[in-house]
Formats: structure tokens, sequence, C-alpha cells
């Protein structure tokens, strides 16, 4: 196990270098001036004290050296747009209620997902298999930026069962969580089902139920524990897809999020924010799948023995 996981600690260390060297290069490229308007108002003098600031009167490599280097520092730079703060600062104000949003998102997902999932494998070509199946159907064919002002409009201000906007109290996570969490509620019930099935037709099933286990215990300690492994798999990237996500829900619902410092910086090419937040977001994606590996392995031993043998 210890070797599995220095191998996918290695791996995990040279894609998150890959990641950074690309993003530098590709933002150092951006066209178009990186102070915008700010730089055409000042003089040529003016323009270079701004530029040394910056350390952009340096070559690109020397360039790439220094902000190797305050990356491995935990110093993303600071940012185009807001002089006097950086890039970490922005991340530490407007990250917390991001995540916040993205867990209970996920919350709700993994725990409607599954159950649906098990109720309509465990109903197989019944009422409860099709209604489950029909809510999946409409969770993908509804996009978040449609849900949302939806549940804001109908649940938040005709019933009042919840606040429409803002981020406050517990009551207002409902609804953005809700509205953000949804289509992969859908995802996690369609796979949950697909692999129930495919595990409840499986010999070892046939047998446990031939020795006289009852349909509740065969169901929770052989079929779920097997058929949720390919859940495991995904969880990780739909983790990091649901934090990434939540821009259209947090301009929706007013929550003071990430999202908007991230489309901010593309509109006004800052880009020491745009290289900052691609890095921040890269690293939570490669950590949380270096995790979901490692959970993986634990789940299901071949896994590890699989790698070991390779």
């Amino acid at each position: 196990m210890l070797k599995f996981v220095i191998r996918r600690l290695i791996s995990m260390i040279i894609t998150l270098f890959l990641i950074t060297t690309v993003t530098f290069f590709l933002m150092m490229n951006l066209p178009g001036d990186p102070f915008g308007e700010m730089s055409q108002k000042m003089s040529a003098a003016q323009r270079a004290v701004l530029y040394q600031q910056y350390g952009l009167d340096k070559p690109m490599f020397q360039q790439y050296l220094q902000y190797m280097g305050n990356v491995l520092k935990g110093d993303l730079g600071v940012s185009f747009q807001y002089p006097n703060t950086s890039v970490n600062e922005k991340i530490a104000q407007s990250f917390p209620a991001s995540l916040e949003l993205g867990l209970w998102a996920l919350l709700i997902a993994v725990v409607i997902g599954l159950l649906l999932g098990i109720i309509a494998a465990l109903n197989h070509n019944r009422g409860l298999d099709y209604a489950a199946m029909f809510t999946a159907v409409v969770g993908v064919s509804i996009p978040s930026m449609v849900l949302g002002p939806l549940l804001s409009y109908y649940v938040g201000v005709k019933l009042g069962w919840f606040p429409p906007g803002l981020w406050d109290t517990p009551k207002h996570r409902v609804l953005p969580a809700i509205a953000l969490g949804f289509s992969t509620v859908a995802i996690l019930a369609r796979l949950m089902r697909t692999s129930m099935l495919d595990v409840l037709n499986q010999d070892y099933i046939k047998t446990a139920k031939a020795k006289g286990l009852s349909q509740t215990s065969t169901v929770i300690k052989h079929t779920i524990r097997n058929a949720i492994l390919p859940v495991i798999t995904v969880l990780g990237p739909i983790f990091v897809n649901v934090i990434t996500g939540t821009l259209i829900v947090e301009q929706i619902f007013s929550v003071p999020g990430l999202g908007k410092h991230f489309v901010q910086s593309i509109q006004t090419k800052d880009i020491t924010m745009i290289g900052g937040l691609t890095i921040f977001y890269s690293a939570i994606l490669v950590v949380v799948i270096f995790l979901t590996d490692i959970l993986y392995g634990l789940v299901d031993p071949r896994i590890r023995l699989a790698k070991g043998r390779k």
C-alpha cells in the first residue's frame, strides 16, 4: 500500500508542475496589455515602473523561475485588478463560501443519488424504478442556470419556505445547494443503478441468497459495497466539478464565492489572478483524485495489488 501511495504522490507532483508551467506560459502570452486602460493613461516612465514592480520587465524564462519559486512558497502573486491585494487573500476571503456551497450540494447529491439508484435497482422495471430514472432524466435536462431562478422564485418568493438569496443562515444554503447538486443527483442515481444491477447478477450474490442470507443482509453486506466502487471513482472529479461550477449559482443567490473573481479576472486580463486561480483549482482536482485513488485502493485491495504488479 505504501508503494502505491508513493507512486500516486509522485504522479500528483509531476501533474501539478506541468499544470503550473503550462498555465504560466499561456497566461503570459494572453493578447493585450495586462493593465488595460490604466496603462494607457500612464506615461512611459510610469508604465516602466509598474512593469518593474510586477517583474514583467525581466526575460520570460527569468519570470518563469521567479514565478515557480513563489508558487513553491505558496505565493500566487499580487492581483493586477486589485493592486493592494494578493491572490492568496482573495482565495482566503471568497473560497470558504464556494467550498461550503459545494459540500452542501455534494452531500445532497450523494445521499439522494445513491438512495434513488439503490431503490431503482431493487425495483428493476417497476414503478419506483421508472420514477427514480425520470427524476434522473429531469436532473440532467435542467441546468443550474434554469433551476436556480425557478427555486428562488417559486420556493423562495412565492412559497416562502427558504430565503431566495444572500448567505447568512443555514436556511440560505438550501436552495443554492439543491440548484447546484440536482444534476449530480441524476448522474449518481443512474451510475448506482447500473452498478447495482450488474452486481445483483453476479454469481456470489446468487450464492449468498442460496445460503439463506436475507435480502437486507445480501444488499448491505455484498451488493452495495461492490456496487459503490464506480461511484467512489467519480466522486473526486464530481466534487471538483461542483466546487468550480458554483459561478452561476453564486450569482443567482448572491453567494460571496470565488467564482466571480475568476470571470472578472478573464474579462480584465488580470493574468496573476487567472494563473493563481487556475493553479488553485487544479491543485484541488489533483489532490482530490489522489485521495480518491487511495480510498479506492482501501475499499478494493485488488486495485493496489494490480498497481504493485505493474
